[in-house]
């Protein structure tokens, strides 16, 4: 296939990597990164610790293609998604959190978009350079629950690199899924400033599943059925990617933004509107921003 992944950081990093062995594939970074775009290439360390690196097109425009791939951070997703409401190509989103799902659906037709939801632990050390820090799930599917030949594709091509990969029917109970474990994850172990292992130190593991408490009765509220037990797949990642430092931690030591709002600023506005409480979520928003500059 021809296919075009948007975002050279740590996902995007690691697909363009991994889908560039049996495919065409072209990755799409900002003009200032301008040693990418001269060199063609980019690196990534797996799980077993070994360095690859991948002569791939690098470029700064998104051509007509197979499917395009948006490993961009929610933030920078939405005037994306307004650029590829032209266009008839299928686009599959990473983004964390619901906002950005829920922003696609109301602009361009579910039919095109298909989502994926990862749980596996990968650091960017910087923009086309990543490491894969430790394993997870990884779930593909439409949003329409179509069945879809492409992704198909894709799952077996990650299979073939190693990666834990399934299709599933409602890949949209599973973005609630991941957001429910980042809303739990992420705040608490950037405010506390480690890496998810210590997440199961008791004192930070209780403030965690406070957070998961109460995003699952968001979930529930909203008539989301979660495919898996949340807290149990908490403990898993935070066993799996003990080493890992979650995105959010990333983020603020890198003086960008966070995705906090997309999380926990999402759930949120949802509990709001269904009437329930979300004073966990609120607190953490809170905190989170207190600490970001770009609040």
């Amino acid at each position: 296939m021809d296919i075009t992944i948007v975002g050279a950081g740590a996902l995007g990093n690691m697909l363009a990597t991994k889908l560039s062995r049996n495919n065409k594939v072209k990755l799409i970074v900002k003009s200032k990164h301008t040693g990418l775009i001269e060199n063609q290439e980019i690196l990534f360390r797996d799980i077993e610790g070994n360095i690859i690196k991948s002569k791939i097109k690098i470029g700064t425009n998104i051509e007509n293609c197979d499917l395009i791939i948006l490993c961009v951070k929610s933030y920078d997703a939405e005037i994306l998604i307004q650029e590829l409401s032209r266009l008839d190509t299928p686009i599959l989103l990473c983004q964390n959190g619901l906002k950005i799902m829920n922003y696609a659906l109301k602009n361009i037709d579910e039919k095109r978009i298909s989502y994926l939801v990862t749980g596996n632990g990968i650091s960017k050390i910087k923009t086309g350079i990543s490491e894969h820090k430790g394993l997870g799930f990884t779930y593909l599917g439409n949003l329409s629950k179509s069945k879809s030949n492409l992704l198909h594709s894709i799952s077996n091509n990650l299979k073939e690199q190693d990666m834990d990969c399934s299709i599933v029917e409602n890949i949209e109970e599973f973005v609630w899924l991941k957001t429910v474990i980042n809303s739990a994850i992420n705040p608490i172990a950037t405010l506390a400033e480690v890496k998810n292992g210590k997440l199961g130190n008791p004192e930070l593991n209780d403030e965690v599943k406070k957070l998961c408490e109460e995003s699952s009765n968001i979930a529930s509220s909203n008539g989301i059925t979660l495919p898996l037990d949340p807290w149990r797949e908490i403990n898993k990642i935070i066993e799996k990617t003990a080493d890992n430092k979650c995105s959010m931690l990333q983020d603020l030591e890198n003086n960008q933004q966070t995705e906090i709002d997309a999380i926990n600023g999402e759930l949120i506005r949802i509990g709001k509107k269904l009437s329930i409480n979300t004073i966990y979520n609120q607190q953490i928003f809170s905190e989170i921003e207190k600490l970001s500059v770009y609040s």
